[in-house]
């Protein structure tokens, strides 16, 4: 049976009862703690979150107020874009205000060989303006992983024909990019002189570089925007700066007289086999440059073909031993300081001692006893190293420093040399004794031609130059350049007494073949050994000339100078005969005037037949030239060109054939008849018989006639000259053309 429950046990114990009570006081006390933990957390929550508030107010406040403007522009690049805009090089004129150099905006072609399509027409279109083969260009794309490949810069398309060609030529992956060139209008001519551009545009040699900053001008800029579909439009607000186009050039040469020069001299290093020449025309009253050249020399529209011996101007960065040519500085000091008189007589030994020893000196052909006039006529070394030993060493030099040998003519082209004269205290017994025959010291082509300059000035010494103004686009002068005095040499008496002495070389001595009937020529030849292997050679000479016409009031100085000539040596036979030739071509085309009765009337037969060959012009090779460019070439030579269909002179034309062969002479003033045809010209029929005859040409005018006669063609080889032609009548009319390399 189940007891009840006593109710008194169901009551807490007393001391139960106590537990409870503490356990009810301690814990407000745990919420308390935990609340002021949860207090402490919080806060340290809102404080870290407060910090970063603050930071990103501090970094709001970083890019929105203090570098605004570095984060607006980074903002910007992102969708637009800062296009700098080229300045037009300045150009270059000659005397006469005729182009000589210009710039024009030519086509560089490089692909994307990944995304390139239809890769076969793209690089058969570009051979076909090039004149290279298709495998030239498969090979440059052949294997590589670069996404952008050049096949061609500033492709060189001959005729507007090929442009055309270019201009329609589209693909996935072909990049075209028009990037501006310096063209030469007159080719190779006074290429040494005016230099060449490097691919950027950026003067790299001859005027081109020293007178860089003057034709560059100044680069502007304009900002364009990309749209969404990535497309660039230009920004109406935007700043924009346009370029300054660089300013021109009006040089001091004269490009009728730098045409004879160049090829009378070409001639002329043929004739005798020489390695090279060197010539240079001034005008002795101002020092102004009116031609000069060397050969072998390049052409600075292809400079593939151009090597730094070609592009470097021998007239002024190549020194040599002038030999006879530097009795004029002998003799000047010898009659300035009253040593000697040009009646004089004196007698040639063939020994001469000097005060530590004894110098051998010989003449080729001895003079025995003459007067001081004629030993200077014969070119006797024997007499002016005697003489030379009267001038105390301290004066030879002086009279040496003064005529510009040792120091630079101060030219305004970069890349002159100063040569090599011994001073005063490092002379031997033997110096002065050499020296006074030209050995022993060396000289430029332009040094000696200023020093002759000064006696054919009266004794005073002009600064050479080159660039006569500076002007603007709108063909105003910027700058102007006068003719600068350097020094009185010599006076006139003596200047005036040299004068007649070299005119006794000329008319009596070894400058015999530089006269010309009628026409008063001072001048002095030279020939002096090359040092080979460290000794005088026998076979390697410079031969030179120098003189000046008219001789009673000169009005140019012609040096010649002859690098190892294989056939002669003397100067008076491998020099003296192109200064003939210049001069006599100088006179006869009204280039330099003489006074009435200054030249033969005619009746000597040798001047008359001089006169005809002076008045004769080679025909050029037209064929393959647009008409306005064989119409230039033609004027500019004197000569008549007349189309065989007069209509033809109207729109784009090509001349096709000419009656006249290519290097025939013809008188000045002749008429060339040449067969014309337009490059959107078909024939009905094409035969053998009407497909122009391209042997002989360039493979580039080769393929500019037979596009613009739409004859399709195909190149065999690398380039160069065509020798062959072959045409195959089939489905499509073809024309193969077989070239070889020049």
């Amino acid at each position: 049976m189940i007891q009840p429950i006593d109710p008194e046990f169901m009551r807490t114990p007393p001391q139960e009862q106590i537990f409870t009570d503490a356990t009810a006081t301690a814990a407000p006390q745990r919420d308390e703690r935990t609340i002021r933990r949860m207090n402490t957390k919080v806060k340290i929550i809102f404080l870290a979150f407060l910090l970063g508030f603050v930071l990103v107010l501090a970094k709001l406040f970083m890019i929105q107020v203090v570098r605004s403007d570095y984060y607006q522009d980074i903002a910007r690049r992102q969708y637009e874009s800062k296009i700098e805009l080229p300045a037009e090089r300045g150009k270059v004129y000659d005397r006469k205000r005729r182009l000589v150099a210009t710039t024009v905006e030519k086509i560089s072609l490089a692909v994307d060989p990944k995304m390139l399509d239809d890769t076969l027409r793209v690089f058969r279109t570009l051979a076909a303006v090039t004149g290279k083969p298709v495998e030239n260009y498969l090979s440059k794309i052949r294997g590589t992983a670069s996404r952008f490949v050049w096949l061609e810069r500033a492709v060189d398309s001959p005729s507007s024909v090929m442009n055309a060609a270019l201009d329609t030529l589209e693909a996935s992956g072909l990049i075209k990019i028009p990037e501006p060139r310096r063209s030469f209008a007159y080719g190779s001519l006074a290429s040494q002189i005016l230099g060449f551009t490097n691919s950027e545009g950026t003067g790299a040699s001859g005027l081109e570089l020293g007178w860089d900053s003057v034709l560059s001008g100044k680069n502007g800029y304009i900002f364009l925007q990309r749209d969404g579909r990535g497309k660039k439009r230009p920004i109406p607000d935007a700043p924009r700066l346009d370029p300054q186009p660089g300013y021109s050039l009006v040089l001091t040469l004269d490009m009728d007289m730098q045409t004879i020069v160049e090829n009378e001299l070409k001639q002329g290093v043929e004739a005798v086999a020489a390695e090279s020449g060197s010539v240079v025309a001034l005008n002795p009253a101002t020092g102004e440059i009116l031609a000069m050249a060397s050969y072998p020399t390049f052409n600075p529209n292809n400079l593939l073909s151009a090597s730094p011996e070609l592009t470097r101007n021998a007239c002024f960065t190549d020194t040599y031993e002038p030999g006879s040519t530097f009795k004029l500085v002998t003799a000047a000091a010898l009659l300035e300081e009253g040593k000697i008189t040009p009646n004089e007589t004196v007698t040639g030994a063939e020994t001469i001692t000097g005060r530590d020893g004894i110098v051998v000196v010989r003449d080729e052909h001895p003079v025995g006893t003459v007067t001081f006039a004629q030993a200077l006529e014969k070119s006797s070394n024997v007499v002016i190293a005697t003489l030379a030993q009267r001038v105390p060493n301290p004066k030879f030099y002086k009279y040496t420093r003064d005529f510009g040998f040792g120091i630079f003519t101060g030219i305004d082209v970069p890349g002159e040399v100063r040569g090599t004269v011994k001073k005063p205290h490092e002379f031997d017994y033997t110096t002065k004794t050499y020296m006074a025959h030209g050995y022993e010291l060396s000289s430029t082509v332009l040094q000696l031609a200023n020093a002759y300059a000064t006696i054919a000035n009266g004794g005073v010494m002009m600064k050479p130059f080159l660039v006569q103004r500076i002007i603007n686009a709108a063909g105003e002068d910027v700058q102007s350049f006068e003719p600068q005095r350097v020094r009185r040499v010599v006076s006139e008496a003596t200047a005036k007494t040299l004068t007649e002495l070299l005119c006794g070389v000329v008319e009596r001595g070894t400058g015999k073949s530089a006269r010309i009937a009628g026409l008063a020529i001072a001048g002095k030849t030279g020939t002096s050994q090359q040092i080979t292997e460290g000794k005088y050679s026998k076979r390697d000479y410079n031969g030179s000339f120098a003189g000046y016409f008219p001789a009673n009031k000169p009005e140019v100085v012609i040096v010649i100078r002859m690098d190892k000539p294989r056939k002669g040596y003397y100067g008076g036979d491998v020099a003296a005969p192109i200064f003939q030739r210049i001069a006599q071509k100088f006179v006869s085309s009204g280039l330099v005037s003489v006074s009435v009765g200054a030249v033969s009337n005619g009746s000597d037969t040798a001047s008359s037949a001089s006169s005809a060959d002076a008045n004769k012009v080679e025909v050029p090779d037209l064929r393959g030239l647009m008409w306005s460019d064989a119409l230039d070439i033609t004027q500019n030579l004197g000569i008549t060109l007349k189309a065989a269909t007069p209509s033809a002179k109207t729109g784009t034309i090509i001349v096709s054939s000419q009656k006249i062969k290519p290097g025939t002479m013809v008188k000045s003033g002749a008429e060339i008849i040449v067969g014309t045809l337009q490059p959107d010209f078909v024939a009905e029929k094409i035969t053998a018989a009407s497909i122009p005859d391209v042997r002989g040409m360039s493979v580039r005018r080769a393929l500019t006639l037979l596009h613009a006669a739409g004859i399709k063609t195909k190149v065999i080889g690398q380039g160069g000259i065509v020798v062959r032609q072959e045409f195959r009548n089939g489905k499509e009319p073809l024309c193969i053309l077989d070239c070889v390399r020049e």
